[in-house]
């Protein structure tokens, strides 16, 4: 078992005090997370529970990146080991409060069952593979195609309302793919 040092509940200046980050102006529980794998399990006084699995890039080492579940949505879906795991809602915001990422739109097998928060500092990045289809996943683009057949069998149906922006969809795949193909 991990030798853990169990600091008491504090502020944020106190936190930032003792080489910790803070996170707005509340109460902060500080861990000192060791090397290896670690979960940090946590429940609010509803019940709702949440894990943060610090997990390392080799083993037994220090942990370069954390997947975080919630547990009590009520949802799961099948996984790759022959159970289930739980969905939830995430998304992420940036600079002027944009949504870069947001699952609360997908339906409910496309929503996600793990977090991953990466731990690497800047310029220790792995390089984003490229995609051979330039990002697009293939049921993405099969919608997306099934879309644009649906518009030409039947022109006069309610997709058309979707038209505009069916076309902007399309003009950007390929604007994407055009650019792949002239790069090499």
């Amino acid at each position: 078992m991990a030798d853990i040092t169990d600091l008491p509940v504090m502020s944020r200046a106190d936190a930032l005090a003792i080489s910790f980050a803070g996170f707005n102006d509340v109460p902060h529980k500080a861990i000192d997370v060791p090397d290896g794998a670690f979960t940090i399990t946590a429940r609010t006084s509803e019940g709702r529970r949440v894990t943060f699995c610090f997990l390392e890039k080799t083993y037994g080492g220090p942990p370069r990146f954390i997947d975080i579940q919630f547990h009590d949505r009520g949802t799961h879906i099948p996984n790759a080991d022959g159970g289930v795991s739980p969905t939830f809602n995430a998304f992420a915001i940036t600079r002027g409060g944009r949504f870069v990422a947001d699952s609360r739109s997908l339906d409910e097998a496309r929503k996600p069952t793990i977090l991953v928060l990466s731990l690497d500092k800047a310029g220790e990045e792995a390089a984003h593979p490229t995609r051979p289809d330039g990002g697009r996943k293939d049921r993405d683009l099969a919608d997306l195609l099934d879309r644009a057949a649906a518009v030409i069998a039947d022109p006069d149906s309610e997709i058309r309302s979707d038209r505009n922006d069916l076309v902007d969809s399309l003009h950007a795949e390929a604007a994407i793919r055009r650019q792949r193909t002239d790069a090499s």
